[in-house]
């Protein structure tokens, strides 16, 4: 299956419901000399059958990044432009990332950015990648992980194979996670037959999500933006806590959205019924439990010391319908940690 998808003035190819050998022409990179950028993990999982999509290029080199989730910061960049220089500026190049969702917004940036005749093509290996494909928005991050370098850039083909997402284990609950924090932003009915679809944990690892990419891309050709900023203030508080290394990053992000789901219900009641929306996610195997080291009291504080560096949240009235933009006040904050108790069964 093909469609096109086009944010702003940039337009791209997607192709899915295909494995890579068959959805990749075998043409695509003749004449071209392919950079892969990808994360360790899927180097080492991959290396041979991804490099044998490209055998018609010129060549094909790799570039590794490390493998936690937000790689494309300003260390890596300064690897990246080191790993590029030896390159000669003569040839056409394709820069395929394969790798997480830092993966992909460090290629989309570097390909917008180098004097290199280069063109992007994303190859996702998880329902976040895609996401993060389908995002015009290309960022680096600091040390912090607030954005300090942003390009406009969309991968001119994705190549999603759904049979590389299926080998992720653990990681198809955090696509899952993705695609209800779209749902939460777009459109309630969807929410809804996630919920039919997806009554156990083994459901979420038996089926595929092929069959949401389409409405997936439709979201975000039109609400990328409030999608991906979803939850994002309460997500990078975790790292500002001395206990937040006990939470892994796809946990700090589930929380995130959680929290903001949470206050928005709390400020703006919504169409959606909280405690059996948190039993589902429970039933699912979602770990709702922050480590009991995790201060609360302490971690509102750090939500309001990051409101400076952030824009305001989005306020809902409905699923699907934002009412306004603005921050929590610590009142606020405070019945939102006190709710989230009562609803874990704290």
């Amino acid at each position: 299956m093909e469609l096109s998808y086009q944010t702003g003035q940039q337009q791209t190819r997607l192709v899915y419901g295909e494995t890579l050998n068959r959805g990749i022409p075998k043409e695509f990179a003749a004449g071209q000399h392919v950079i892969i950028v990808t994360n360790q993990k899927y180097y080492d999982r991959s290396f041979e059958k991804i490099s044998q999509l490209f055998a018609g290029a010129m060549d094909v080199d790799w570039y590794i990044c490390r493998n936690q989730m937000y790689c494309n910061n300003l260390t890596e960049l300064a690897d990246l432009l080191a790993f590029l220089e030896r390159f000669p500026r003569d040839r056409r190049y394709l820069l395929v990332s394969y790798g997480n969702e830092g993966a992909t917004d460090l290629t989309g940036f570097i390909q917008q950015t180098t004097v290199l005749n280069s063109r992007f093509c994303c190859l996702p290996v998880s329902i976040r990648s895609l996401a993060k494909g389908l995002t015009s928005s290309c960022q680096l991050v600091g040390k912090d992980l607030r954005p300090l370098l942003s390009v406009d850039n969309l991968p001119r083909d994705i190549f999603f194979d759904q049979t590389i997402t299926e080998e992720q284990g653990d990681g198809k609950l955090v696509d899952f996670l993705i695609l209800l924090r779209a749902g939460l932003v777009s459109d309630n009915l969807f929410l809804k037959d996630l919920y039919r679809n997806f009554t156990t944990r083994q459901t979420i690892f038996s089926r595929s999500f092929v069959t949401y990419i389409q409405q997936l891309a439709e979201f975000y050709q039109v609400k990328q933006r409030e999608i991906e900023a979803y939850g994002k203030l309460f997500e990078l508080a975790f790292y500002e806590l001395p206990e937040g290394h006990l939470l892994s990053a796809d946990m700090k992000r589930m929380m995130g959205i959680l929290f903001q789901l949470i206050w928005n219900d709390q400020r703006q009641p919504l169409d959606l019924d909280l405690p059996k929306f948190f039993h589902w996610l429970k039933a699912l195997g979602f770990p709702l439990n922050l480590p009991k080291q995790v201060a609360l009291t302490e971690y509102n504080l750090q939500v309001m010391k990051l409101m400076k560096d952030l824009p305001p949240l989005d306020l809902y009235q409905q699923i699907g319908i934002k009412q306004q933009a603005l921050y929590p006040s610590s009142e606020e904050l405070i019945r939102m940690t006190a709710v989230y108790q009562q609803l874990i069964g704290e």
